[in-house]
């Protein structure tokens, strides 16, 4: 009876997923593929997750047609290098990237990470998120579980157990090994003890991505040993945010970028990453206090700072690094973005902060009001020493991307860096139309398909057909930055629609209700099935009947699955609804067709609801709202999914029982 059940609702299924034979067409557009070819008019068609057509004209019906008028179309923008994880479960849809058009984000930069990577990624994956992520396995973090954060070298056995610990990170998902050597511990790592762990990565398919040692008076030697460390470990190598910091060093990435094409000329696979501002980011005590202070964590540091003779060695090194590095030589360019222990210091600069503790402001009392900040819990800050010819110059080289190093902020709060905001926008607006210093074709490059190469994720970052629908469509004349320093929680404009897997999650001003972002696991899952139940791109359908819980106890049963979705494909499930179930408005990616078999289910499309018993069949079709309802019987139903590749997402945020 079930067999039949099945055939029979197939049939109109199928003719669904054929007529209209699209469920969106972007028409009209100005099309920049991400390859910085000039673009070209033209229409995209997209069928699910995939953009199946392009063409001068499309005419064959689709469920929705947008036209675009010229605006451009371009691939969804690859974010390198974020900290996303600060917010991205407080704001799943992390509105302040998607509003930039970027459609993918990247985390564990700088040597941080979690440690084990997957219960993090599975977390993730069970967060209903708007754009996709992935993440790197840190090599802070991974000598930090090992050694703690010590000034040595690690011996043989922890050697052998910090490069256990990267290859479970690539199997898990990452996509290479970052470092951090400008923070404790990754200051206190040899080069050779790093190159050891990038040959794990390495093997496996990874890429080494290095936040260096010293972006100011050792900024030759860093970039050389970045090079060195992909050179001797056998993988390709980034220079990440790459800059130069401090008045005294400016000029230099002349320098740098010739040891980059000295490298890339001799066949070494050395590229670069960069935010277009004029100041960083990270905390007060990471930035102005010396590494050999921090060795041992927080206790080893207050520790150090009681005792005076060694407070005083440590107000000294201060000084010297806000007056000739990270502090550009004047304690206004040091302001606190977000200070937990006094929330009220957020926006006021170091002068201020001095001059509010009595002190004269001079580098001196600076450097001990420093000092005084990590003693009272520490704060972020924001540091301006970066110079506008040494931005531009990076900028333009053909072996730089664009990566934010921003996070996902809570709108209002605290005092960011807006990068965060408009890291994307800005290349557009500053670089692209108002400065010329690029094409558009090679910014878009920049931002999608040089980073999807360096990554590895081959089906996206470029439009092509056959290649993931993650679209950002933009009005060239318009897009634009409008954070500040001073104002940074403010939205990007000029980008009209932001589309993840298929799905617009931003149009007229707002985010949609979608959440289609997955995520997208490194060289070494992609190449192997999940062991554990984890769901991934590359993940096989086991045999026999797999079941799914909801966490209000809802169960699916899954009775045809498509592991491989070409786009005609269909999935069928039983589903049994628990008794007294609101499922509240959700969207799906796909058509969505049920068949009640018992009980009685209260099926609300768009606001409309309508009683469904035994028997009878209720239909949904993005982009409608729908939503279930049941009475304390429950129910049970047959449901259609077409095309196939809805039931990886609906039950990727349900646990496997059976």
């Amino acid at each position: 009876m079930r067999q039949f059940l099945i055939l029979l609702l197939l049939a109109p299924a199928i003719v669904q997923t054929q007529t209209p034979a699209y469920d969106l067409v972007l028409r009209g557009g100005r099309i920049v593929d991400g390859t910085a070819s000039p673009w070209y008019r033209g229409d995209v068609a997209i069928k699910g997750d995939t953009i199946v057509a392009i063409a001068p004209s499309i005419t064959a019906p689709a469920s929705r047609v947008i036209e675009l008028d010229g605006l451009v179309v371009a691939p969804g923008f690859i974010d390198i290098h974020t900290h996303a994880r600060r917010g991205i479960f407080d704001v799943p849809t992390a509105d302040n990237y998607v509003r930039q058009g970027v459609t993918t984000l990247i985390e564990g930069p700088d040597g941080g990470s979690p440690v084990p990577l997957r219960p993090f990624l599975e977390k993730v994956a069970a967060t209903r998120i708007s754009p996709n992520f992935a993440s790197f396995v840190g090599q802070g973090s991974v000598r930090s579980a090992v050694m703690g954060e010590v000034d040595r070298a690690a011996t043989p056995a922890e050697l052998g157990k910090m490069r256990d610990l990267v290859r479970q990170g690539m199997e898990d998902g990452a996509l290479g090994l970052s470092s951090g050597l400008f923070y404790v511990p990754g200051t206190f790592t040899p080069t050779a003890e790093v190159v050891e762990l990038a040959k794990v990565a390495g093997s496996m398919g990874g890429i080494y991505i290095s936040h260096m040692r010293d972006e100011a008076k050792g900024v030759l030697d860093s970039v050389r040993e970045t090079i060195t460390i992909g050179e001797q470990g056998g993988l390709p190598t980034q220079v990440t945010h790459h800059k130069v910091i401090g008045r005294k060093y400016w000029g230099r990435s002349s320098d740098t970028l010739r040891l980059i094409d000295e490298a890339r000329a001799r066949g070494v696979d050395a590229t670069i990453d960069q935010y277009p501002y004029t100041a960083s980011a990270t905390s007060i005590g990471a930035a102005l206090l010396p590494a050999w202070a921090q060795e041992g964590g927080r206790e080893s540091t207050l520790k150090r700072l009681k005792d005076p003779a060694t407070r005083a060695k440590i107000q000294v090194e201060s000084a010297a690094i806000i007056r000739d590095e990270r502090g550009g030589g004047d304690p206004k360019n040091v302001v606190v973005s977000s200070c937990q222990f006094d929330p009220s210091l957020a926006g006021k600069n170091l002068a201020e902060i001095t001059q509010g503790r009595g002190l004269a402001v001079t580098i001196e009392n600076a450097a001990e009001t420093a000092m005084w900040i990590v003693e009272q819990g520490g704060a972020q800050g924001i540091f301006h020493a970066i110079s506008e010819d040494d931005l531009q110059r990076i900028l333009v080289h053909p072996a730089t991307m664009i990566g934010s190093d921003g996070e996902v902020p809570i709108f209002g709060k605290n005092v960011p860096h807006p990068r965060s905001y408009g890291t994307f926008v800005r290349v557009l607006g500053v670089y692209v139309r108002e400065k010329k210093l690029l094409s558009l074709e090679e910014a878009v490059r920049k931002m999608s398909a040089f980073p999807a190469q360096r990554l590895g994720l081959t089906d996206r970052g470029v439009i092509r057909q056959g290649m993931k629908a993650d679209l950002a469509v933009f009005d060239p004349a318009r897009v634009r930055d409008t954070a500040t320093f001073e104002k940074p929680h403010s939205y990007a404009e000029g980008v009209s629609y932001v589309l993840v897997n298929g799905e617009v999650v931003f149009e007229n001003g707002a985010m949609t209700a979608a959440r289609p972002g997955r995520v997208l696991y490194g060289p070494a899952t992609r190449q192997a099935p999940a062991t554990n139940g984890a769901s991934h791109e590359a993940h096989q359908a086991p045999s026999g009947s797999p079941v799914f819980e909801s966490a209000g106890g809802s169960r699916l049963r899954m009775l045809l699955e498509t592991p491989a979705v070409g786009g005609n494909e269909v999935e069928v499930g039983e589903l049994t609804f628990a008794p007294n179930t609101d499922s509240g408005d959700h969207q799906h990616g796909a058509t969505e067709t049920f068949y009640i078999l018992e009980g009685e289910l209260e099926h609300i499309v768009n606001g409309k609801g309508t009683k469904l018993g035994p028997g009878m069949i209720g239909t949904v079709r993005p982009p409608d709202k729908v939503r279930h309802k049941t009475g304390p019987n429950g129910a049970k139903a047959l449901v259609i999914w077409a095309p196939a590749g809805e039931a990886a997402r609906v039950t990727s945020r349900w646990k496997r029982v059976g």
